[in-house]
């Protein structure tokens, strides 16, 4: 063999995977994200630099690359900020702004329930009547979705509660009557084409709003109505993420809205105009759950990594990475009294959180051995702000759970003991909700890989 003829081997080849990209990127010491950058321009910057062009960067300027300093600077490069539109600053403002009213709100009706009623033993007894009556909920009805072809992957009560939205896996979405489900408004098939993950709803002057967001990467908004036409969506937004959008929600504050999904970010949605605000990384792997605080002013994200982030959407900034999961974290809720907040994972346990009290060590304030198969929802009770005429509250008084071992499980929010498991089911429950109750009645419903929707009174 000629020496002409001896093939070059690259001793370090430009990775495929994106993660791979940005890790070499960060020991170069040069930015991992640079606003308007893809996947494919990532790698295209990392190939120019391995090839010898590293010493400047157009974004930074000259890069010092002493070792010793990019090692001193390591965990500073961890956490990083993607720039935002202009009008990211007065978002944030209003977001501020409308979470301290609603906070306001919450403490002044927490206050008065403990005016009007500052004896325990009463609200102990209330108590023990509610988990008295969760005791005896039992199968109310069973239906399967007409037009459905595959598994529900989610339920939401409308905020009325008269309504019950299904999410399938056919990328079908369906409006059903919460006494009797049986469908009540026509939504146009074909908006998405792949599994609808994450459904909500948002009450406005007009009537019910719904969100839906489907695998194939599109957002879509209804204004559901009573009408024999089929509805279509009054908003679409397409490619909202590169890949499989996991959970859709409604921001108190205003009409944004927050995605999250596969691509390893969730975005911040000004749902008016149907553009992005802003996007945001941080997790390792997909992002696969959400809830926002009932007064807006924070965000929780879960990941296939095992990690919770507690972020400010006010500021931006994430506040703390919470890892006592031991795999991923599928599901996420706050309770209506603003520090409790749930998280069900892949681990089969049910983690309990109370903000007051988490510092740097991260730890829950209690763990329920929920399950023996994956978390696939967590549901806060939150039917409503109405005092009751005894000066009793039951927002967050309990919290129901479902999993993949094809069982809805009720726990007290008092010591999170079980209060009532519910069968009925043939296979994987998918996802589960709480409806608005009386005094006398608390309504829950369910969906499974069955591909029935359930009632339970």
């Amino acid at each position: 063999m000629q020496y002409n003829e001896i093939p070059i081997i690259n001793d370090n080849p430009i990775p495929e995977e994106d993660e791979l990209v940005r890790q070499q990127l960060k020991q170069l010491g040069q930015p991992v994200f640079i606003n308007g950058e893809n996947d494919s321009d990532r790698r295209e910057r990392l190939s120019n630099l391995v090839n010898g062009d590293s010493s400047t960067d157009p974004e930074q300027g000259d890069v010092d690359n002493d070792d010793d300093e990019d090692d001193d600077n390591e965990d500073d490069d961890d956490v990083f900020y993607t720039p935002g539109p202009a009008n990211l600053y007065d978002v944030r403002r209003q977001i501020l702004s409308g979470s301290l009213k609603l906070a306001s709100q919450r403490l002044q009706r927490q206050r008065h329930l403990v005016k009007i009623n500052p004896e325990l033993i009463p609200f102990l007894q209330n108590r023990r009547d509610m988990n008295s009556r969760l005791s005896g909920i039992e199968l109310y009805g069973s239906q399967i979705v007409h037009g459905n072809t595959r598994a529900i992957s989610s339920v939401r009560y409308s905020p009325r509660g008269d309504l019950i939205a299904c999410g399938t896996w056919d990328g079908s979405v369906h409006v059903l009557n919460s006494i009797e489900l049986n469908p009540t408004t026509k939504l146009s098939g074909g908006e998405h084409t792949e599994k609808v993950g994450g459904v909500d709803w948002k009450a406005n002057d007009s009537g019910d709003v719904l969100i839906t967001g489907g695998s194939e990467g599109t957002i879509n908004l209804w204004n559901i109505e009573e009408s024999d036409e089929t509805i279509k969506p009054n908003l679409s937004i397409k490619e909202a993420h590169s890949s499989r959008i996991t959970k859709t929600m409604f921001h108190p504050v205003q009409d944004y809205a927050i995605s999250t999904s596969f691509d390893q970010t969730w975005k911040l949605w000004d749902m008016n105009r149907g553009t992005e605000l802003y996007q945001q990384e941080g997790h390792s792997r997909e992002v696969y759950s959400g809830a926002i605080h009932p007064d807006g002013s924070l965000f929780l994200s879960g990941g296939l990594d095992g990690v919770i982030y507690v972020w400010d959407l006010r500021s931006g900034r994430a506040l703390m990475p919470l890892q006592k999961h031991t795999q991923g974290i599928y599901c996420l809720d706050w309770s209506p009294n603003g520090y409790y907040f749930a998280s069900g994972s892949g681990d089969c346990s049910v983690k309990i959180w109370d903000m007051r009290k988490l510092d740097h060590s991260g730890d829950e304030i209690f763990s329920i051995p929920a399950h023996t198969k994956l978390i696939s929802d967590v549901r806060f009770y939150g039917g409503g702000d109405k005092v009751k005429t005894e000066g009793m509250d039951l927002n967050g008084s309990f919290l129901v759970s479902c999993s993949y071992d094809g069982t809805v499980k009720i726990w007290s929010s008092d010591n999170w003991i079980l209060v009532n498991t519910l069968k009925g089911h043939n296979e994987k429950v998918m996802s589960c909700d709480i409806g608005a109750s009386t005094d006398k009645e608390v309504n829950i419903v369910s969906s499974g890989w069955d591909r029935t929707v359930k009632l339970w009174k």
